[in-house]
């Protein structure tokens, strides 16, 4: 099995910072495939001069499952609209989701967050992840299959909240 690399860059120069470091992502795709890599994460960031709480938070992670096609997760706070980007305030954390047979792991990123500042609401196989205080996170998950709210196990360490939820009776995924 190949190694799994993180590698972060920070952009400290504005928003054509971000779209050079997209334009550099098929040398990174093909820099990973060379190497043997399943996983690289880039990750950056960006403020509006004048504006102290305007601050843009960036990254994509790439993973290469078995069959070969890289799948692409976004996290961050700035999202396309019709009029161009715009920096929310509220974060999406990284988040990785695992089939574990009977049950689903979530594990989410969320640094700068109190445990009882976090809110997970669940209702079938959809998990909608929260914050509230100073940092805001916010992410709308949907699982693999329905599970049971009721069974779920969290534990939360370092900014790192994992869940466990056992999935609905009859729930195959």
């Amino acid at each position: 099995m190949a190694e799994k690399r993180k590698k972060e860059t920070v952009v400290g120069f504005g928003l054509g910072g971000l779209l050079r470091g997209i334009g550099d992502f098929t040398d990174l795709l093909s820099q990973m495939v060379e190497r043997g890599e399943t996983e690289v994460r880039q990750t950056g960031e960006f403020r509006v001069k004048g504006l102290d709480k305007a601050k843009g938070i960036y990254g994509l992670t790439v993973r290469v499952g078995l069959g070969g096609a890289p799948t692409i997760e976004r996290f961050g706070n700035i999202h396309a609209t019709e009029e161009g980007p715009v920096v929310a305030e509220e974060r999406e954390p990284l988040v990785d989701v695992f089939d574990e047979g009977d049950v689903i792991l979530v594990v989410a990123e969320l640094p700068g967050v109190d445990e009882e500042e976090i809110q997970v609401k669940v209702k079938d196989d959809v998990l909608c992840l929260s914050s509230v205080g100073d940092s805001k996170y916010t992410k709308e998950i949907l699982l693999s299959s329905p599970v049971d709210p009721v069974t779920m196990e969290t534990t939360y360490r370092n900014g790192v909240l994992e869940l466990r939820l056992r999935k609905q009776q009859g729930s195959s995924g």
